[in-house]
């Protein structure tokens, strides 16, 4: 390649790739998704709306079937908190009984996983538990009744 050749290439890519007057180079990070909706796992649901200064409301209500002598029954279990969001993580801790139960939402474009520590009781009917991978079903802020 000619010198000549060479400085057209260089002086083009400088132009592709130099800001115009005014402008920086910076790239523009997208803002990271809401995690506000509803989201489902089996017979489970999980709303949740964020809130100002940091914080987010979780609304859970868990069920397990339990077909007895031709009539179903559910058992159940529930909770409504509001709580720090850190990042994409928050934590509740629910206490019933000695041992406070603590869940850990870890938040995920289109997800929320949901872990249990293994100490304590979260105070839910039999076999009724909130771990697991929630999928999002809606970006809506749920319509929750006002905080108790």
């Amino acid at each position: 390649m000619t010198m000549f050749k060479t400085h057209l290439v260089l002086a083009l890519l400088f132009i592709t790739v130099s800001p115009s007057p005014g402008q920086t180079n910076q790239i523009t990070k997208k803002p990271a998704a809401s995690i506000t909706g509803t989201y489902k796992y089996v017979l489970n649901t999980i709303e949740v709306l964020e809130m100002p200064d940091h914080k987010v409301r979780i609304s859970f209500s868990g069920f397990w079937p339990n077909d007895r002598k031709k009539v179903e029954t559910r058992n159940v279990g529930a909770f409504d908190e509001v709580v720090k969001l850190e990042g994409r993580t928050a934590t509740v801790k629910l206490q019933f009984g000695d041992d406070p139960c603590i869940l850990k939402f870890a938040f995920q474009l289109g997800k929320v996983t949901v872990e249990k520590d293994d100490i304590g009781s979260c105070g839910f009917g039999f076999n009724v538990e909130a771990d697991g991978t929630y999928r999002k079903v809606s970006s809506d802020p749920p319509s929750l009744p006002p905080p108790q």
